[in-house]
């Protein structure tokens, strides 16, 4: 039910991007590297505020400062929005709330973060669909190197006390980008995980620019948590942008979705060659 909500605007998000016409934003595309033109461009820090398609904010972060407060997640072909709400302690993030506009809702769901030597090691999650609560401890897992290597969740669900489903999220980095994501999902029995009631899905990514990934003016942890929820969109994680990114599904064909960018001077996207879909930026 969720990927029916969200993928709709993945789709035309990775199709094309373009460029803002918003001149709130005083960072217009440079679309001739050459180009001398009269307008003004963030020269230093920035955040990524908005992406646009059409007249629709498509994904909206609200920011004070630097500090994320909340953000909003339309779909491409309805007037469905989550609204994630973010709370801190100190200058960490300790919960954030997703909540729909549907109703009933779909997604009711409150992540609370913790932290093992300041990276985020631990979320647990509480949900509430129609009458039904649902509960999650995740656990993620890093490499030896501190690369993040594996977000694990056990679920209960219908206020079971004992976990009844498990999600391995298991990333592959390269050159500080995802390569590539197996997802992987069964049920328990007993506390174990069933491998013989596994489904698996796997992402590709391929065709990284060298140049800055939007996403990474904001707060990975917080994609770290969205991307549990939309397990396409861990490529926000990445420190540069893909060109393409593959489906992979036992029994169904590939299917690529290619990506490419224009940038400004300072090497951040701000749109495809169609000039579409439109990242915007605020200054810091």
């Amino acid at each position: 039910m969720i990927k029916k909500y969200f993928i709709p605007s993945l789709a035309i998000l990775a199709l094309s991007f373009s460029v803002s016409c918003d001149n709130t934003t005083e960072d217009p595309p440079n679309q001739n590297q050459n180009n001398s033109g009269n307008t003004t461009t963030i020269a230093g820090p920035r955040i990524l505020s908005k992406i646009t398609s059409g007249n629709v904010d498509q994904e909206e972060y609200i920011t004070n400062a630097g500090i994320l407060s909340q953000a909003f997640i339309r779909d491409a072909g309805s007037a469905n929005t989550i609204t994630a709400t973010v709370t801190y302690s100190g200058n960490k993030i300790s919960t954030i709330k997703y909540l729909d506009n549907v109703n009933p809702h779909v997604i009711d769901n409150v992540y609370t973060l913790s932290y093992n030597g300041g990276k985020l090691s631990e979320i647990s999650m509480d949900q509430t669909v129609l009458s039904t609560t649902n509960h999650s401890d995740f656990t993620v897992h890093y490499d030896a190197n501190g690369q993040l290597y594996r977000i694990v969740e056990k679920k209960k669900m219908g206020g079971s006390t004992s976990y009844t489903h498990y999600i391995e999220n298991k990333f592959t980095f390269a050159a500080g980008n995802v390569a590539k994501l197996d997802y992987t999902g069964m049920l328990m029995n007993g506390g174990n995980p069933d491998p013989s009631t596994s489904t698996a899905m796997s992402y590709a990514y391929d065709n990284y620019d060298n140049k800055i990934n939007p996403y990474t003016t904001l707060p990975k942890e917080y994609f770290m948590v969205t991307g549990t929820l939309f397990p396409i969109n861990f490529n926000a994680l990445s420190s540069n942008n893909t060109g393409k990114i593959t489906l992979i599904s036992s029994g169904a064909p590939q299917t690529s979705i290619p990506k490419s960018y224009l940038y400004d001077s300072q090497n951040y996207p701000v749109s495809d060659p169609g000039q579409i879909v439109k990242y915007v930026y605020k200054s810091l």
